[in-house]
Order: structure tokens, then C-alpha cells, then sequence
């Protein structure tokens, strides 16, 4: 199998992303100070076609990004270029858990909520 988001995945690598989204998610929860650039761009390959966008963030690690349908899209985040970097979904995959990995091993997860 591929590790590029334009060709077909099964169920099981769709749960991995989304489960490392996830947890990028409660890291970048926890490490708010980051303030990381985010945005989204229109998908612009032949597979996806204008119905898709990707929705992106620039880690302390490396660009990530995913593929949503473009409808999904909120309306704050903001319509930015990318500047793609060309990375894989391992490359990917492995930006987010070094990133989750140092935010989680750091102090800026705490027991005490806000």
C-alpha cells in the first residue's frame, strides 16, 4: 500500500490518523503557548478534486496536514497557502508524535485543569 493521502487506505491506517489527530489535538490543548500557524487550501490534485481541502498546521516538528471534504471546512480557520512541504503520511504521522511525545513528557501537562 501507498502512504500518500491522494490513493485508497484501509479502515486501520484511517483510525491511525485519526487517532493520532486526536491526540495532537489534547497536546496542542495542553500546549496552547505554541500558537502554531493553521490554516486550510483548496485540494488541488486530480484524485480529490475541488470537493476536498486540506486543513494543515505548522508543528515545532514539520508540516501536517489532512484531508477533509471542503464543506467541512470552519468558517474561522483561515484560507492559507500552505507551502506544502511534501511530505508523506509517515513523515506526517511522525511529526505528530514527536510532537505529542515532547508536549506530554514536558510540564505543560498538568492534572489541574484550567
Amino acid at each position: 500500500m501507498s502512504n500518500t493521502d491522494s490513493e485508497p487506505k484501509d479502515k486501520s491506517d484511517v483510525y491511525r490518523d485519526r487517532n493520532l489527530l486526536a491526540l495532537a489535538f489534547v497536546a496542542s490543548y495542553a500546549e496552547c503557548r505554541a500558537r502554531v500557524q493553521v490554516g486550510w487550501w483548496p485540494d488541488t490534485d486530480d484524485v480529490n478534486g475541488e470537493e476536498w481541502a486540506v486543513v494543515w498546521a505548522n508543528l515545532p516538528t514539520g508540516q501536517v496536514g489532512w484531508h477533509i471534504r471542503r464543506e467541512d471546512v470552519p468558517d474561522g480557520l483561515p484560507k492559507r497557502d500552505p507551502n506544502y512541504d511534501g511530505y508523506t503520511t509517515e513523515e506526517k504521522n511522525e511529526r505528530l508524535r514527536e510532537w505529542f511525545t515532547v508536549v506530554y513528557e514536558s510540564d505543560a501537562v498538568t492534572e489541574n485543569p484550567l
